[in-house]
């Protein structure tokens, strides 16, 4: 868990290796506020209280695994891998508040990236792919004429 000394995360999150315990500790106030919410508002044996529950309790399952990934840091592209495919797991379930007041938009986003190199890699992989398809369609272009 984050201390109060640690800074708070800013700007884009945009690979694993720049995901924060902060942004997980941010992620899981904001969403056990909202169902903490609902529980209070409808009685026990509601349907809105119990799924309430349930989503709490899968909210536990999900953040269990991703603190794990920081508990356990080695720094291998295998553990952040981990980390990746949990946190996408614990935004899946955050998604729907995406618009809701108070949602992180920049921090709590899919990430695709393990790091700012594989970033980088899949960025000049596009270029590369981009100038391909220019190339192509320039050539069938004059070829046409």
């Amino acid at each position: 868990m984050t201390t109060a000394t640690d800074p708070a995360p800013t700007g884009e999150l945009t690979h694993a290796a720049a995901l924060a315990e902060a942004d997980v500790d941010a992620l899981e106030a904001f969403l056990t506020a909202r169902l903490d919410a609902v529980q209070r508002t409808y009685v026990s044996d509601s349907d809105e209280y119990c799924t309430a529950r349930a989503l709490r309790s899968a909210l536990w399952d999900l953040i269990r695994p991703v603190r794990a990934s920081f508990r356990y840091d080695d720094g291998s592209p295998e553990l952040l891998r981990a980390r990746l495919r949990h946190w996408n797991r614990l935004h899946r379930l955050a998604e729907p508040w995406a618009r809701a007041e108070g949602y992180d938009v920049a921090r709590w986003t899919y990430l695709l990236h393990l790091d700012a190199a594989d970033e980088e890699s899949s960025a000049e992989y596009a270029r590369r792919r981009e100038q391909e398809q220019a190339a192509y369609e320039r050539a069938r272009l004059l070829g046409s004429v």
